[in-house]
């Protein structure tokens, strides 16, 4: 019997609760960043072209929030040829303790914490592509949630598995553990925040097998350090590990705020696996 095509039940489903909740006031917010930033490469990277960009890292957001459905749509440059998509990040239901429809991401990577630049935990990893984001998620309590999740149905029918996240917070400290199964693929992840004032040190493991048919292990951790030397003036440093392909890498930052605009220094260091290469990026952005 063929998997049942999730995406299509849950999209309708999503327009059925927006028609029939048009008595609500919906509520929609555009927020985006805007700026310009200039990348250098260096070490295994020397042989990339240095780069001036003003689109790039530029995004506009919008947010609709009937109080029943939830629409994100994005509007973003993608690097390919200066092309611009349009996508919708996240649609989904809103239903007491049950939401359902399109996420963005998987609760797998729930218990994920730190600076999610180079990594952000072990996702559920297919041959086709990750989960697509598809699914039905129940609140079972604060911090703890389960879900369904499918994948992408391009070629094949869509594979339905399982996942579930919990996170205890604690007020100065969390700690949480997610993890998630789709077809031969599967994920778990451990992590932990201490929040000290103006440092907040954070810790995240993950182990799994990625692909279907023949699969492959997957294992890393990354630990980060953020500073708050003012409300103007920040810093962050990110050590990541890819434990299988034994390679690692550093992410650092520092950022001050100047009423609207922020400048920024970013250093990517190392070998890790992850297409940023090694570069220094400087830029100026303005949020609205």
């Amino acid at each position: 019997m063929k998997a049942i095509k999730l995406a299509s039940i849950f999209a309708v489903s999503a327009v059925a609760a927006a028609v029939s909740t048009t008595t609500f006031a919906a509520e929609a917010v555009f927020t985006g960043e805007a700026g310009i930033e200039y990348t250098s490469y260096y070490g295994d990277s020397k042989d990339d072209n240095d780069l001036a960009d003003g689109t790039d890292l530029g995004e506009v957001e919008l947010k609709i929030d009937t109080g029943v459905v939830y629409a994100e749509i994005e509007i973003a440059n993608t690097g390919d040829d200066e092309a611009t998509k349009i996508g919708v990040e996240k649609l989904y239901v809103k239903q007491g303790a049950v939401s359902f429809g399109r996420f963005d991401g998987t609760i797998a990577t729930g218990a994920y914490m730190g600076i999610d630049e180079r990594f952000g935990g072990v996702d559920i990893e297919t041959d086709d592509s990750d989960t697509d984001n598809t699914g039905v998620r129940y609140e079972v309590a604060p911090g703890l949630t389960v879900a369904l999740e499918a994948t992408e149905n391009n070629t094949d029918d869509s594979d339905v598995g399982v996942a579930a996240s919990y996170v205890a917070d604690l007020g100065g400290f969390k700690a949480g553990i997610s993890a998630g199964s789709v077809g031969d693929a599967n994920a778990v992840n451990v992590g932990a925040q201490l929040d000290a004032g103006a440092a907040t040190f954070s810790v995240t493991y993950g182990v799994g097998e990625k692909g279907s048919g023949t699969t492959s292990d997957v294992e890393g951790y990354g630990v980060s350090l953020e500073f708050a030397a003012s409300d103007a003036l920040n810093f962050g440093l990110e050590y990541v590990s890819d434990e299988e392909a034994e390679t690692d890498g550093t992410y650092f930052f520092a950022k001050y705020t100047v009423g609207d605009l922020t400048y920024s220094f970013e250093n990517f260091n190392g070998d890790i696996a992850d297409g940023e290469g090694e570069k220094n990026v400087l830029g100026v952005t303005a949020s609205f």
